[in-house]
């Protein structure tokens, strides 16, 4: 793993000397040469309200799927039990319910089936 690692991590790019600096990272310098301090901080401030922002959405919707997720369980496993219960209510009473159904027809309605 730590070979994986070090062998397709990057070091960072040095804006000073243009060190490890790919094609996006040279881009970006080239927009943001002409910035004073202050602009770039509100950049550096915008991006980061930005990932913050998306961060939090994600969070909630996170949070909100493992909540329902939970639910969802606990509801799967009342449905099962509950069908559990019936089958074996069934078993036990379903040839009564049978019998009295024939034995409450009446024999008119019999002859018909």
């Amino acid at each position: 793993m730590q070979k994986f690692v070090k062998k397709h991590s990057k070091k960072p790019c040095d804006p000073t000397t243009l060190e490890n600096c790919g094609k996006k990272d040279k881009e970006f310098l080239e927009e943001i040469k002409d910035f004073d301090e202050a602009k770039m901080n509100e950049a550096k401030e915008k991006i980061e309200s930005e990932i913050k922002d998306l961060s939090d959405q994600h969070k909630e919707a996170a949070d909100l799927f493992e909540k329902q997720k939970e639910e969802a369980m606990a509801t799967m496993k009342k449905s099962e039990d509950l069908k559990k219960q019936l089958s074996k209510l069934q078993n036990k009473l379903g040839y009564k319910l049978l019998i009295l159904k024939a034995k409450t027809t009446p024999s008119e309605a019999k002859s018909e089936l």
